[in-house]
Formats: C-alpha cells, sequence, structure tokens
C-alpha cells in the first residue's frame, strides 16, 4: 500500500465487507490492526490475532453487557449496531453471566453431545432421506436452514412442529429482512407464554428449560421473562451460523477435491479439518465490545465508552499464528485455536454440539453423496454478513439414492421427547 493510497472505512454490514471480507481483514490486520470506523455511531476493529484473543478473554476492560452507563451515555452490547433485544448471557459480564451460564453448560457439555449423538445422526438421515430420491438439493434450504433448527428446538425440548416457525423468524432476522424484528419478538412472546405454561404446570421439558425454571443465582429463582430470554438465546445461538457454516463447507468440498478425497479416504480426519473451515469460513466475522476502563491495543489508547468490533474472521487467518492461513490442513497441529466460538467467559456454550453437526453432516454426504457436485452457477452468495457469513443457494446435484429410515415421517424426523 503507497503513502497515497488510504484503507477504505470499514463496515461489516456493507456489500463490499461480505463480498471482501478476508482481503479487508488482511489489509487491516497488515496496514492498519486498530482502526477507526465512524459507521454506526463510530467503534473500533480489532483486527490481529492476539489482539483479538485479550479482547475476548479480558472481560474487565472489554465488556459484552448491553446497557453500561459510561460518561452519562448508556452503550454497549454484542453487536454493533445493538440488536432490538438483549442476548441473554450473551450481553451480560461477570459475575453475574457465569451464575446463568453454570446452570446451562451441562447440557451442551461434550458428555452430553456424545450421549445425543444417535438421535442427532437420525435428524442428519431424516433430513437427507427428503432428497435423497431425487438426487439434487439446496444445502442452503435442504439442509442448512434445517438441520441446526431442527437439533436445538429438539434437544431444549421446545414443540417439535414448531422448529420450520422459529427457523424462518430467526434466519429473517440475522439476514435483516423486513418485518424481520416484529418477527423476532413474536418468536420471545411465544417463549415468555410457554414458560408460564412450564410454570404453571410445575416443570419444564426435561433437560435445559427445567434447569433454568428450577435454577437460583443469588439465592433468588429466576424469573419468568428471564428464563425465556435464556431460552430465546439458546434458541438463537443453535440455529443460523451452524446453517451457514454448512453450506460453507459444502462449498469448500467442491471446490477442493483433494481435501475431499483426503476425507473419503481417511473420515478420522474429517473432524480436524471441520475446525479447519470452522477457521477459513468463520460463519460469524465479528463480536463486539465496550471499553469499561482506559486501556491501549497496539499503539492505540482506548477510553471507556468505546465500542470495540472484534474481528473473529481476522484473527483465524492471521498468518502469525496459522501459517499460510488460506490452506485447509486438517492435520494443522493448532487448528483448534481458532475463534469461531471466540474465547474466554462468552465463549459459545454450543460449541460441541455445532461441531458435532457439522462433522456429522460431512461424514452423512460423503457416505450418502459421494459423488456431490455444487452447481457454481447457481451459488447466492449472502449479500450482507454483519452478523453471519453463508450462502443464500448452494444447490448440489448427485446420483440418487435411498432412504435409510424406516418409517419415514415427511413432517418430523424423531418423536419429540425434550432434551437428551
Amino acid at each position: 500500500m503507497t503513502a497515497e493510497q488510504t484503507i477504505p472505512v470499514f463496515d461489516h454490514h456493507s456489500p463490499e465487507f461480505a463480498s471482501a471480507w478476508p482481503e479487508i481483514y488482511r489489509v487491516l490486520r497488515e496496514h492498519e490492526p486498530v482502526a477507526r470506523s465512524p459507521r454506526h455511531g463510530g467503534f473500533w476493529t480489532v483486527s490481529r490475532y492476539d489482539d483479538v484473543r485479550r479482547s475476548l478473554q479480558e472481560p474487565e476492560t472489554f465488556a459484552s453487557g448491553r446497557e453500561l452507563e459510561i460518561n452519562g451515555r448508556t452503550v454497549g452490547g454484542a453487536t454493533v449496531p445493538v440488536t432490538a433485544s438483549r442476548l441473554g448471557m450473551m450481553e451480560m459480564d461477570p459475575p453475574i453471566s457465569l451464575a446463568y451460564r453454570r446452570l446451562v453448560t451441562p447440557y451442551f457439555s461434550a458428555r452430553a453431545v456424545r450421549e445425543y449423538a444417535p438421535r442427532l445422526r437420525t435428524i442428519v438421515d431424516w433430513a437427507l432421506d427428503r432428497s435423497i430420491e431425487s438426487g439434487r438439493m439446496d444445502v442452503a434450504s435442504d439442509l442448512g436452514a434445517m438441520l441446526p433448527p431442527l437439533v436445538i428446538v429438539d434437544l431444549l425440548g421446545l414443540p417439535l412442529d414448531r422448529w420450520s416457525h422459529y427457523a424462518k423468524a430467526l434466519h429473517h432476522g440475522v439476514s435483516h429482512q423486513k418485518g424481520s424484528a416484529r418477527a423476532i419478538l413474536a418468536i420471545m412472546a411465544e417463549m415468555r407464554v410457554l414458560v408460564g405454561e412450564w410454570r404453571a404446570a410445575g416443570a419444564g421439558p426435561p433437560g435445559v428449560c427445567t434447569a433454568l425454571l428450577e435454577g437460583e443465582v443469588d439465592g433468588a429463582p429466576i424469573d419468568d421473562d428471564l428464563v425465556a430470554e435464556l431460552v430465546f438465546m439458546l434458541l438463537t445461538g443453535g440455529v443460523d451460523t451452524t446453517s451457514a457454516e454448512i453450506g460453507n463447507i459444502v462449498e469448500h468440498l467442491d471446490f477442493d477435491p483433494e481435501l475431499r478425497r483426503h476425507l473419503e479416504d481417511d473420515p478420522s480426519a474429517i473432524p480436524g479439518a471441520v475446525d479447519e473451515l470452522l477457521r477459513i469460513h468463520t460463519p460469524g466475522t465479528g463480536a463486539a465490545r465496550t471499553v469499561v476502563s482506559p486501556t491501549s491495543v497496539g499503539r492505540q489508547d482506548l477510553l471507556p465508552g468505546d465500542r470495540v468490533f472484534v474481528g473473529l474472521g481476522s484473527a483465524n487467518r492471521d498468518p502469525s499464528v496459522f501459517p499460510d492461513p488460506d490452506r485447509v490442513d486438517p492435520g494443522r497441529p493448532n487448528g483448534h485455536q481458532h475463534v469461531s466460538f471466540g474465547l474466554g467467559v462468552h465463549r459459545c456454550v454450543g460449541a460441541h454440539l455445532a461441531r458435532a453437526e457439522l462433522v456429522e453432516v460431512v461424514e452423512a454426504l460423503l457416505r450418502r453423496t459421494p459423488d456431490f457436485s455444487v452447481d457454481r452457477d447457481g451459488l447466492v452468495a449472502r449479500s450482507t454478513i454483519p452478523l453471519v457469513n453463508g450462502w443464500t443457494a448452494v444447490p448440489v446435484r448427485f446420483t440418487p439414492g435411498p432412504r435409510v429410515l424406516a418409517g419415514y415421517d415427511e413432517a418430523l424426523p424423531v418423536p419429540s421427547t425434550g432434551s437428551a
């Protein structure tokens, strides 16, 4: 970059960012690793891995709280700009955020996900059964938009026949479609009604929802509105990023036949490849924090009240940490150190579940549709990716195959029995 050239104003809501975010982040890392943007009320962007890691792991300096009173104004939140409603403990700070987190993490632990695996496999096979005989599907809509909402609705014990209703509202919300804010508020209202019904009945579905209903924080029960908010947070957190990553992975495997052959020959490499694909195709390209005590990042001084956009997608391609960062290497020794799930006290509580879904999808596709091919002329990228990076359409063709589930039900994959 010459002295006469200037770095474009950073705006993660812009179409330019959606179409070229790896290059935009590269320029920032190399030339302005802590960059100021006047967009969306003004904020700083942090793009180097070590600075991103620090921003995520130092909540006493970089807070997530939504309504922070600093210098006479209210600032905060985990997005830039803030969303229409608070995202549960994602927009709280320790110690209160950790108290709520402790109630839900047992139901999303590695052990819990392993125990859920047979049911997860059935849901994946059900989703593929819907298209397998036709020899074609749109991975974005027929698999990505379907599987994660089904899984999280089932795991939470919410009404399984409402999964598509929830999914539609959440997908529209992430893409900021017209009317999406109303749809999201309507889903939250439904959650409050459900919680009220559970409270009246004396228990919710087995698992995490009942843990929240019966849980106490600081010696007091959690009120129904907050239970509903936390259930909604788990619902929304389990949908769009994983949905988008399914499309990202399928597109990449079609683009990279050498990697695909390697995974076909050695399925044990699939988990490592999934970590690498999460790193390369970061589904949520950034998160926001608010500076609450004077600090400096790089050579830039930051003051209380400053908003910071933490470039997850940039950190994941930082060559100082991941040499040859644009290459997917299933055996990369530190591939698991990507920050796609965040770090620290706000690391994604559903990380084990999301990773298991992606591994299961790759295994199932390579097993059941080994010759799938993406119609690249039909690929449609998201026009903007302020929250989630992915494709709107990923059409594929493959040799038709048989359904594998006995007693196949077009409407629902499994009986609704609540959380695993």
